[in-house]
C-alpha cells in the first residue's frame, strides 16, 4: 500500500504584478485500485453526455468507451479518424462544446524518419467530431518543432518534435492553452512549453496557434521557437535526460487555481521515470507564474513498471480530467491507487456570484429567489443590498422575495464576509416585466350549410368562461344572401338560443333595425332592411348556450356568431355546428376569426361515425377535413384521425372518439388577427349529417 503524503506550497512570486500564492496542500491517500478501461499510452480525455461519462483512450489509434462513472463497467469501441496520414495517432484532449460537437486535438508520430530506426518525431493536429466523438475529422497539424530531429537521439523514443501535451481553455474562453513538450533542438529551447489559439479559431485551426517566446505570443504553432516554462535538466538526445514531461493540466475549483501533473525522466535508459510532480498557477495568459514542481509520488511507489501520464478524474458530478474539485482520483499508466484531496488554504470571500434561481426579470406579483455563492473559507455572514441599501433581516445566503413590485424591483447584491476579509458579490437586477399578450382568442364563428326542408336544422354550440354574462350577436342569414350570388337561399330563417339547462334566451324570425349598430360593432356587414333574415343579441352565461336554426323551408343558410364582448374577460372556448354536409354547392364551410394576442393551439373535429352512437340517423360515413386561411391557403388536412390525439382531446375536454372510427380531427396552431375555414367533404362525393367543433388547447 503506498505511502501517505501532505504538503503545503508556500510559493510568493513578486515579479511583474506581485502576485502571491498562499499555501496550498495536496493530500495523497490510497483508495481501492481502478484501472482505465484501455490500455494507456497518453493523457486520456473524458467528457459527460446525459449522465454517462465516455472516457478516449489511445495506443496509436484512439477508442472511446462509455460507463455509468470513472469506477465503469465499460463498453468500449473503436473511433474512426478520418485523416490522409497513415501515422499513429493518440488522441491526447478534447473539449466539448455541445452532446455532439467536439473539438480535440491528437499527438501524431511520423513513422521512416530516419533508415533503420524506430526514432520518431511527433507532432501535433487537431479534430473535430460532430457526432458525440464516434467519428474524429482531421483539422491538420497545428503544433510543429522548427528545429530538426537528431538522427542519433538515445532516449530511445524521440529524435525532436512536439507532443506529449494537454489542451485547456481559460476561464473567459478567450484562449485555448497547449502545454507540450517540445523534444527537438539546443537544450535552453527544450522542456515543457505552451501555445495558444483565439477561441473563435478552433474550427480553422491552421496557422491560428502561437507559441510562447522571450513573454510574447509571437512565434508560429508549425515552426516556431519556444521559451520552456519547466526547461529540461538534462536534453532529451542524450543517454540519461533529466526534465518534466507529460503535462496534464486542469482547472481546480477547491484551489481557484491550475494544476499541472507531469512525469519527470530522470536518468538511463533514456526514458526512467523518477517520480510523479505537480505544479500550480493562476493564471493561464502568464506563464511564468506555474510553481515549481513538487513530487506527489515517488516511482518506488508505483505497482507496475508502466509509470507515465499522471492525470486526475474529479470524483465530483460533472468532473472529469479537465476540471476537478477537493477530491479526485489520480491515474498514471492508466491505473489509480490513489485519491488526491486539494486542501485551499484560508482564504477571504473571492469568486462571490449572486443569481437569481430562474429569471430575475418576472411578472408583477411573482416570486424571486436570489442566492450567493463563495469560495473561501467557511463560515461566511452575509448581508444583502438593494441599490445600495441594507436589506432588513437579508442575512442569509439565500434571499427570497415573494411578491415582486416596483417597491421591491431594483439591484441586488450581498457582501460575503468571514474572519479574514469581506468581498461585494455581483449585481442581479431584479426588474418587472409587463404580462404577455393572452393567446388569441376565438371572435367569430361563421358556417354555411344547405337546409333541404323547413323541418332541417342547423345547430351551433358555444362554451363560454368568465365570471359574468356575455353579450353574443347571433345572425341566420338567409334572404339575404342572395345579393352574394348565392341561387337558394333560404326564404325565412328563424333562431332560437337555450342555456345548457334548457333555460330559453331569445329567440327571432325577423331582425330588428334596432340591431344594426351591433352589426356595425362587431363588423358583421349590414342586413337589408326589412329582410327576412333572423338576428338576436343573446346574454350568454358560462357554461354551455346552444343555438338552433331553421330556414323556414329548403335553402342555403349562413349561422353566424359574434362575440360582442371581446376584450372585457372570459372568452369562447370551445364552438361547434351540425349540419348535413353534402357535395356541390350544398357542401358545408364552417369559417372562424381571431382576436389579437399571440398564436393559439386548437383542436378541430369532424364527426360523422361518432354520431351514431348518439342516435343520429344518416351520418356522414368517412369525414375529411382541410383548413385554409382566408386567402385560401390550404394549412392542414384529416381524413381519419391519428390515436395518438386520444389524450389532446382529453385534456380539452372534448369527448372520447371510438378507437379506429373514421371521424377527422387535427391540431394546428392559428394566428391572431386572421381568418380560417374548414371545408368538410365526405369520402366519394357523399352526404350525411356531421358534427364540426374547435377546441382551445392549453
Amino acid at each position: 500500500m503506498c505511502s501517505h503524503f501532505a504538503f503545503g506550497l508556500r510559493l510568493l512570486l513578486v515579479p511583474l504584478a506581485g502576485v502571491v500564492l498562499q499555501a496550498q496542500e495536496v493530500h495523497v491517500r490510497p483508495a481501492p485500485r481502478v484501472e482505465m478501461p484501455q490500455e494507456v499510452d497518453s493523457n486520456s480525455p473524458a467528457f459527460w453526455r446525459d449522465g454517462r461519462l465516455f472516457w478516449f483512450g489511445s495506443h496509436g489509434r484512439p477508442w472511446l468507451s462509455e460507463g455509468p462513472s470513472q469506477f465503469g463497467p465499460w463498453v468500449t469501441r473503436e473511433v474512426d479518424l478520418v485523416t490522409t496520414n497513415a501515422w499513429p495517432h493518440w488522441l491526447e484532449s478534447i473539449w466539448p462544446e455541445t452532446d455532439d460537437l467536439l473539438w480535440g486535438w491528437y499527438h501524431a508520430e511520423p513513422v521512416g524518419i530516419f533508415p533503420n530506426s524506430t526514432l520518431t518525431a511527433p507532432k501535433i493536429g487537431a479534430v473535430i467530431s460532430t457526432d458525440g466523438g464516434r467519428t474524429l475529422r482531421d483539422l491538420g497539424i497545428i503544433l510543429d518543432a522548427g528545429d530538426p530531429p537528431d538522427r542519433w537521439a538515445m532516449n530511445g523514443y524521440f529524435a525532436g518534435g512536439h507532443g506529449d501535451f494537454s489542451v485547456l481553455p481559460d476561464r473567459e474562453r478567450k484562449y485555448f492553452y497547449f502545454f507540450f513538450d517540445n523534444y527537438a533542438g539546443p537544450a535552453a529551447g527544450q522542456g515543457v512549453c505552451v501555445a495558444r489559439m483565439a477561441w473563435e479559431d478552433r474550427a480553422n485551426p491552421l496557422g491560428k496557434v502561437w507559441k510562447y517566446h522571450d513573454g510574447a505570443w509571437n512565434e508560429a504553432g508549425v515552426g516556431g521557437k519556444v521559451t520552456p516554462i519547466l526547461p529540461v535538466t538534462r536534453r532529451w538526445q542524450v543517454r540519461d535526460p533529466d526534465a518534466f514531461w507529460g503535462p496534464a493540466v486542469h482547472w481546480n475549483t477547491e484551489l481557484n487555481l491550475y494544476v499541472m501533473l507531469l512525469n519527470r525522466a530522470q536518468g538511463e535508459p533514456g526514458w526512467s521515470q523518477e517520480g510523479i510532480y505537480v505544479s500550480f498557477s493562476p493564471d493561464l495568459s502568464r506563464p511564468e507564474l506555474w510553481t515549481t514542481p513538487r513530487k506527489l509520488i515517488d516511482k518506488a511507489e508505483f505497482p507496475g513498471w508502466y509509470f507515465f501520464y499522471p492525470q486526475v478524474m474529479g470524483l465530483g458530478p460533472g468532473e472529469t480530467d479537465r476540471e476537478a474539485g477537493a477530491r479526485a482520483r489520480l491515474y498514471v499508466g492508466g491505473i489509480s491507487e490513489w485519491e488526491l484531496e486539494f486542501i485551499a488554504p484560508p482564504r477571504a470571500p473571492f469568486n462571490v456570484q449572486a443569481a437569481a434561481t430562474g429569471s430575475a426579470a418576472v411578472l408583477p406579483g411573482r416570486p424571486v429567489t436570489l442566492t450567493v455563492t463563495a469560495g473561501g473559507t467557511a463560515p461566511f455572514t452575509y448581508q444583502w443590498f438593494r441599490d445600495g441599501v441594507e436589506v432588513p433581516g437579508a442575512t442569509r445566503a439565500e434571499l427570497v422575495l415573494p411578491a415582486v413590485t416596483a417597491a421591491n424591483a431594483g439591484t441586488y447584491w450581498a457582501r460575503v464576509r468571514n474572519a479574514l476579509g469581506g468581498t461585494e458579490s455581483s449585481r442581479v437586477e431584479v426588474t418587472l416585466v409587463p404580462p404577455p399578450p393572452p393567446p388569441a382568442p376565438i371572435t367569430n364563428l361563421a358556417v354555411r350549410a344547405w337546409l333541404p326542408s323547413a323541418e332541417a336544422a342547423l345547430t351551433l354550440g358555444v362554451v363560454a368562461i368568465g365570471e359574468s354574462v356575455r353579450p353574443v350577436l347571433v345572425r341566420a342569414v338567409g334572404p339575404a344572401l342572395a345579393a352574394f350570388g348565392v341561387e337558394e337561399p333560404a326564404p325565412d330563417p328563424r333562431l332560437e338560443a337555450q342555456d345548457g339547462q334548457g333555460l330559453g334566451l331569445g329567440g327571432n324570425e325577423d331582425w330588428s333595425p334596432a340591431l344594426a349598430a351591433e352589426f356595425a360593432a362587431v363588423g358583421a356587414f349590414p342586413l337589408p332592411e326589412g329582410s327576412a333574415d333572423a338576428a338576436l343579441l343573446a346574454e350568454v352565461r358560462p357554461g354551455t348556450t346552444t343555438v338552433r336554426m331553421s330556414g323556414g323551408g329548403p335553402g342555403v343558410v349562413l349561422a353566424e356568431l359574434y362575440d360582442a364582448a371581446a376584450g372585457r374577460g372570459g372568452r369562447l372556448v370551445n364552438l361547434s355546428a351540425r349540419a348535413r354536409a353534402e357535395a356541390g354547392e350544398h357542401s358545408l364551410i364552417f369559417g372562424f376569426a381571431m382576436g389579437s394576442g399571440v398564436p393559439r393551439r386548437l383542436l378541430v373535429r369532424v364527426l360523422g361515425p361518432q354520431l351514431a352512437a348518439y342516435g343520429v340517423e344518416q351520418v356522414l360515413a368517412d369525414p375529411r377535413l382541410e383548413v385554409l386561411t382566408g386567402e385560401g391557403e390550404s394549412v392542414a388536412a384529416n381524413d381519419d384521425w391519428a390515436p395518438g390525439l386520444a389524450d389532446v382531446m382529453a385534456r380539452a375536454g372534448a369527448p372520447a372518439l371510438t378507437p379506429g372510427s373514421r371521424d377527422a380531427a387535427l391540431v394546428l396552431t392559428v394566428a391572431p388577427g386572421r381568418r380560417y375555414t374548414v371545408a368538410v367533404r365526405g369520402a366519394e362525393a357523399a352526404a350525411g349529417e356531421v358534427l364540426v367543433e374547435l377546441y382551445e388547447l392549453p
